[in-house]
C-alpha cells in the first residue's frame, strides 16, 4: 500500500500541534514550540529521505512489496516484545516498591486480552 506523499507529513504536524498547543495555552510556549518543531523535523526527514531510504519509505507508509510488509510486521512484533517487557518490568518495580501498580497492571491486561482476541480472530479467519 502506498499512501499519499503528504499524508504522514501532515499527520506529524497535526500530532505536533496536538502535543504543543496545550502547553502553549498553559503559558509554556517554548516547550509547546519544541514539540511542534520535533514533529515538523520528523515530517521533513520523512519527506526528504523517503526516496533514498527504504526505512523512511516504510515509515511513510510505502509497503508496496511482500518483503517490506514482512519487515514491517517483524518490526511490530519486536516493538510489542520490548513494550511488554517494559510494562511487566514496571509492574514488578511498582509492586516491589509498594507503590500503586494498577496502571501497569491495566496496560498488561489490555495487551494480553487484545493479543488473545487477535490470535483467536486470525486463527479462525485464516
Amino acid at each position: 500500500m502506498t499512501t499519499n506523499r503528504w499524508f504522514f507529513a501532515a499527520f506529524c504536524l497535526l500530532l505536533g500541534l496536538l502535543l504543543g498547543v496545550p502547553f502553549m495555552v498553559r503559558g509554556d510556549v517554548v516547550f509547546g514550540l519544541v514539540f511542534v518543531g520535533i514533529m515538523a523535523g520528523y515530517a521533513a526527514v520523512l519527506l526528504l529521505t523517503r526516496r533514498r531510504s527504504e526505512t523512511t519509505a516504510m515509515l511513510s507508509g510505502e509497503l508496496g512489496d511482500e518483503r517490506r510488509r514482512l519487515n514491517e510486521l517483524r518490526a511490530r512484533g519486536a516493538m510489542a516484545h520490548v513494550l511488554m517487557t517494559i510494562v511487566v518490568g514496571g509492574f514488578f518495580v511498582q509492586v516491589w516498591r509498594g507503590e500503586d501498580h494498577t496502571l501497569f497492571a491495566g496496560l498488561a491486561a489490555a495487551a494480553g486480552v487484545s493479543y488473545g482476541i487477535a490470535l483467536f480472530y486470525f486463527s479462525r479467519r485464516g
